[in-house]
């Protein structure tokens, strides 16, 4: 990947926010994951849609978990209904060099 489409990926990934309770199972597309959820924000359920390069957290989630991400970063908060091994909060970031999970790669 070149400096300048990293650059615009990091800019377009900042710009999304969202806070979402996932609600029904989650599908693959080939650009998103997509899900029913209830918008936190907007207090209201439908068909969300989640950028797969946000989405490196998929095979944790599970429904009744909430799924948050902040403008301007690209990390996205994973907080389980359930704990999964002991660990109820994933922390999912994408960068130019790879995504982590925990401050761990994938």
């Amino acid at each position: 990947m070149t400096e300048e489409k990293c650059r615009q990926i990091m800019e377009y990934n900042s710009n999304i926010e969202f806070n979402l309770v996932i609600e029904g199972p989650t599908t693959a597309e080939p650009n998103y994951y997509e899900m029913n959820a209830k918008d936190l924000i907007l207090n209201r359920s439908g068909r969300a849609k989640v950028d797969r390069g946000l989405g490196s957290i998929v095979p944790n989630w599970s429904i009744g978990d909430t799924l948050t991400k902040s403008k301007g970063n690209s990390i996205v908060i994973l907080k389980k209904k359930k704990p999964i091994l002991g660990t109820r909060i994933f922390v999912s970031e994408w960068t130019c060099n790879g995504s982590f999970i925990n401050g761990e790669p994938l």
